[in-house]
């Protein structure tokens, strides 16, 4: 599974934020990011992402660059933009959308969405701190016989990477005790 965060976008304005464009800069740090996933071998054949205008045209931006993308299973949810403000929901969230949109035959999902909640579902899923900046993927493993075992409560997912654009370093924290609280993301 890919959590990415989209591409760097327009302060807030005039725009509402649901609305704000990704910037020039930004497209161009997601197609790096793009070119490094499908180096990789990290290519989605499903895509779960927020509906807000900077999370569409991020994932466009990575679909001009990982031309497979264009046959990928692409779901658009106004949900994964409300739930990434709300605290510690969001791990929940995307594993109830994921187990009923991925099928078997699904082998790397990418989940396109916003920080505070990306951030917290990541080191959800790892119990290691991760802070995900814009258009910085986190590259996790889980392990089941289906996707519906791998995001079950008690699923552990490893930290295999976190790919960022160039001159950018991932954020990454210490890893946690399995009982503790999921802290404020680096």
């Amino acid at each position: 599974m890919i959590l990415m965060r989209h591409a760097e976008s327009q302060t807030a304005g005039p725009t509402r934020d649901h609305d704000r464009p990704i910037l020039p800069e930004g497209a161009n740090a997601a197609k790096q990011v793009a070119k490094q996933l499908r180096e990789l071998g990290w290519v989605p054949d499903v895509v779960i992402c927020s509906n807000a205008l900077r999370t569409r045209q991020t994932y466009d931006v990575l679909r001009d660059e990982i031309p497979e993308l264009a046959d990928a299973d692409a779901h658009f949810l106004g949900s994964l933009y409300t739930v990434a403000a709300l605290d510690g929901q969001t791990r929940a969230h995307l594993q109830e959308i994921l187990a009923a949109e991925l099928a078997s035959s699904h082998q790397c999902a990418l989940c396109l969405g916003h920080d505070r909640g990306w951030s917290e579902a990541a080191t959800s899923f790892t119990n290691r701190l991760i802070g995900l900046g814009n258009s910085h993927a986190a590259l996790l493993e889980g392990r089941g016989r289906t996707w519906g075992d791998a995001l079950g409560p008690e699923a552990a997912w490893s930290l295999v990477d976190v790919v960022v654009p160039l001159g950018d370093s991932p954020r990454l924290g210490p890893e946690l005790s399995p009982d503790a609280a999921t802290p404020d993301a680096v």
